[in-house]
């Protein structure tokens, strides 16, 4: 089905947030989500507006379902790229983090999979961006996705339908004359040129009648008001200039990217022209950096931006060092007060947070900003291939530099600059590799990345493997080899794939490193024998060596490799290598040991971590010693040291930790268990609530597992003393009410950190009744709204819409979208048709009347 929209009137002129109109659409796609539309397709012109609609309906539905919604931009896909390479730019999207080793496409539908509290299918939103020039492969991976997962909702934004057989259509119109007037008005306020007369208006009214009000069009023309008073803009359109060519723009057929990037090539040109010759430079040359999208602030509150370059990384890069013979030169003084001017513009995007800004050309800019590089180059100097190389080795000065100090107080602010610089980084490597000269630089990045820990933080196992092997191949082909680097790499790579549970691949891997060396013994093939003695294998091998032992060997002898690789790593002067070698040898000697081992190497460690600085090694040499003290007879002060590493996590959102950390807190309580039944005449009831949680915490760290795609049972002694503390629970609580409590918090949300609360005991204990129906007892916290509240909660129990409840009420719908999420929040349930449940007996006879007028025609 096709819908077109209308016009209609605004009830103001124009937003603080630069939003315009769109009510009708909004309402048309809310209601479509509302009904589990499977595939919904924006269709419509280029700068339209159809991403900034449909992030501001899926914001405004998640905000009122509190429905899981997942954005992925396709525009940086090259032009027909096949269903393999939608399902990566999918999957690098969407997949918040995944340790496993488990398929690609196994994980997309593992994240757009999730149930509510009975186990039903939960309603999950995916947003595809820009799908116009790769409809084929769009197209057969929506078709996948739609078959496999039943609640999933598709948006898609493209320039023509995607083909699917039960799409419905949208088609997006231009603005209505109002809503154009508005948004000019909006813009021409933030160019500090506010539009006020009668006759500004009137002036600002013509200019939108000849851009046919496309968002994208006006915003630029606004952005001229820098330079040009509104009246000579008019007549750039009315063809009394020669300039007027600029703006025939048609929006020709909807369909292919080519007609797109002509019309948008057009607009970017217009306001191209008007800057300095300083300013199209740098413009050009922003182009080597990843391209940017438009994010919102919401979503970016207390976390580092995650698009764009900062202003240290474009002077790096953009300035010219040297003076160049009168050729127009960029100081790197001049460069953050040219971006200041670009962004007024609107040729580049700035992305603030509290404590930094960030700079990015959206793709259309980009691809524009390159071409006019490359006509800029000359057969004397290629800018492209300059700048890239500039690009990639600071990318690569950063990484390595944060891989060698890491273990001091700038941890925190290392591992969030190498988040925020991700994409950057990527490219980096991706220029590396497809330059064969420099594919070392590109392995060198990698590298860095896995000491630095980054792919636990950021990105995937299988990602950060996949650059990895890469670059591995595109350096295999250098004369002379990186032979210590390449080993350097395929050992960190043995480290990360045990953590994915791969052991076979791993020892493969192993096997060639050691292969790769020369060693100091009579016979090379028996160097599994030789954990008492060095043979020579380099401080990287060792530690690779030593978690295999730890893992898949469980023996005891990986405390002596491992504490070898240490002392290898620290006379190298790679502290971060020492210490992550040291925080296995605890481990090691924590799970497999002897007391004395466990107690000689473990507190040490812990203090050398507290002075160090670094959180996240603190938080681990903490659970490092929580696992010592759980297994050596301090199961209760182990508790405390866990609760302060899960603090840590929490803030810090390490998933792989945190889910440590909640394992180990259930391994903790299994020890009280066992310690107060071998005492004799146990407290029953706090042997039962111990063997509670332990239950709890035990399906709570399942959920995660899941979501982090983690196969326990190919983690050695991990999995035994997960084993063993789910198996003393279920001894005290019995199969069926063991069973019951696991299922509980199997239903924790990991996306909002509940197993880490219910961990550190900060978890409302509602959370969990509600949750799950067999233990639905406790008090309604209806009592917690407030009377505009409550009116608008007994309106949704009978069955009313929020748009419906808006117009009775006489409110905009973003304002009952705020109130119902705020309704859901406080009754602790996730679902709008929960409501009912929790309204008092005294409210029943009114929701029943209201539920009777929402039914007469």
């Amino acid at each position: 089905m096709v819908a077109r929209y209308q016009d209609e009137v605004a009830d103001q002129p124009w937003p603080v947030d630069g939003f315009v109109g769109r009510q009708a659409e909004l309402n048309d796609i809310i209601t479509a989500l509302l009904g589990s539309v499977q595939l919904l397709t924006l269709v419509g012109s280029g700068g339209i507006g159809k991403t900034r609609l449909a992030a501001e309906a899926t914001a405004r539905y998640r905000k009122a379902r509190r429905t899981a919604v997942h954005w992925v931009g396709l525009g940086r896909l090259p032009k027909g790229a096949d269903i393999a390479a939608v399902e990566e730019e999918v999957a690098q999207a969407v997949v918040d983090a995944d340790f496993s080793g488990r398929p690609l496409w196994q994980a997309l539908v593992d994240t757009f999979t999730e149930q509510d509290s009975v186990g039903r299918p939960r309603q999950t939103v995916l947003v595809l961006d820009n799908c116009e020039h790769v409809l084929a492969g769009a197209g057969d991976l929506i078709a996948r996705l739609l078959e496999a997962v039943p609640r999933l909702s598709i948006l898609a934004t493209s320039r023509e339908a995607i083909g699917w057989v039960d799409e419905q259509v949208a088609v997006v119109p231009p603005l209505s004359q109002q809503h154009g007037l508005a948004l000019f008005r909006h813009r021409s306020e933030l160019a500090r040129h506010p539009i006020t007369s009668a006759e500004e208006v009137a002036i600002a009214d013509k200019i939108c009648r000849h851009v046919h009000n496309n968002p994208l069009y006006i915003r630029l023309a606004a952005a001229r008001l820098m330079r040009q008073p509104l009246a000579v803009i008019l007549r750039e359109l009315s063809g009394e200039d020669d300039d007027d060519k600029r703006m025939r723009w048609s929006h020709g057929p909807r369909v292919g990217a080519e007609a797109r990037h002509r019309g948008i090539s057009d607009v970017i040109a217009w306001s191209y022209d008007l800057c300095s010759p300083e300013e199209r430079l740098l413009f050009e040359r922003l182009s080597v950096f990843a391209a940017g999208h438009d994010i919102n602030p919401e979503d970016e509150i207390g976390a580092a931006v995650d698009v764009g370059a900062d202003l240290e990384a474009i002077e790096a890069v953009c300035s010219d060092l040297e003076p160049n013979g009168g050729v127009v030169r960029l100081a790197k003084a001049d460069i953050e007060s040219l971006l200041e001017r670009l962004v007024d513009q609107s040729l580049v995007s700035a992305h603030m947070t509290p404590s930094t800004v960030r700079y990015s050309l959206l793709e259309s800019l980009r691809i524009f900003a390159r071409r006019q590089l490359r006509e800029r180059s000359t057969e004397e100097s290629d800018e492209t291939a300059r700048l890239a190389e500039r690009h990639r080795r600071y990318y690569r000065d950063k990484v390595v530099h944060a891989a060698a100090t890491w273990f001091s107080p700038a941890e925190q602010d290392l591992l969030d600059w190498a988040r925020a610089a991700w994409n950057n980084i990527l490219t980096a490597i991706d220029s590396s590799v497809a330059t064969p000269s420099d594919a070392a630089v590109g392995l060198e990045i990698c590298t860095g990345l896995l000491a630095l820990r980054l792919p636990f933080f950021k990105g995937s196992f299988r990602e950060m493997r996949r650059w990895t092997e890469r670059a591995l191949h595109a350096t295999g082909s250098l004369h002379p080899q990186p032979v210590e680097l390449r080993i350097q790499a395929m050992a960190l790579l043995v480290w990360l794939t045990l953590c994915q549970g791969e052991r076979e691949a791993a020892e493969r891997m192993l096997e060639e490193c050691v292969a790769a060396c020369t060693l100091d013994t009579d016979d090379p093939s028996n160097w599994r024998h030789t954990t008492e003695s060095d043979i020579g294998l380099p401080a990287s091998i060792e530690f690779a060596w030593g978690v295999e032992l730890l893992v898949v060997q469980r023996d005891p002898a990986a405390i002596t490799v491992l504490g070898r690789a240490r002392e290898k790593f620290d006379g190298s002067g790679e502290h971060g290598g020492a210490t992550m070698s040291e925080l296995f040898a605890c481990l090691a000697a924590g799970l497999l040991g002897t007391p004395e081992q466990a107690y000689e190497l473990v507190p040490p460690f812990l203090d050398r971590a507290r002075a160090s600085g670094a959180k996240w090694a603190k938080s681990w040499a903490e659970l490092a010693w929580a696992i010592v003290l759980t297994r050596h007879g301090k199961p209760t002060e182990a508790a405390d040291f866990i609760r302060i590493a899960l603090t840590h996590q929490l803030l810090t959102r390490d998933q792989w930790g945190g889910l440590w950390a909640v394992q180990f807190r259930a391994w903790s309580l299994a020890q009280l268990i066992a310690d107060a039944l071998a005492g004799g005449k146990p407290d029953r009831g706090a042997i039962v609530a111990l063997a509670t949680e332990t239950a709890q915490l035990n399906g709570g760290a399942r959920t995660l597992r899941s979501r982090l795609g983690i196969d326990i049972n190919e983690l050695g002694p991990f999995a035994d003393e997960t084993e063993k503390a789910s198996a003393v629970a279920r001894d005290v609580l019995g199969d069926e009410a063991f069973t019951a409590a696991e299922t509980r918090g199997s239903l924790l949300r990991p996306e909002l950190g509940e197993v880490l609360r219910l961990a550190l005991g900060t978890l409302p204990a509602e959370v969990l009744r509600v949750r799950v129906p067999i233990d639905r007892s406790g008090p309604s916290s209806w009592q917690e709204l407030t009377s505009a509240e409550s009116e608008v909660a007994t309106m949704a129990a009978a069955g009313w819409t929020n748009s419906a409840i808006a117009a009775r009420r006489g409110t905009s719908v973003r304002t009952v979208d705020t109130q119902v999420a705020a309704i859901l929040q406080k009754l602790v349930t996730n679902s709008r048709a929960d409501i009912i449940g929790f309204v008092p007996k005294t409210l029943l006879r009114e929701v029943r009347a209201e539920a009777a007028r929402r039914q007469r025609p």
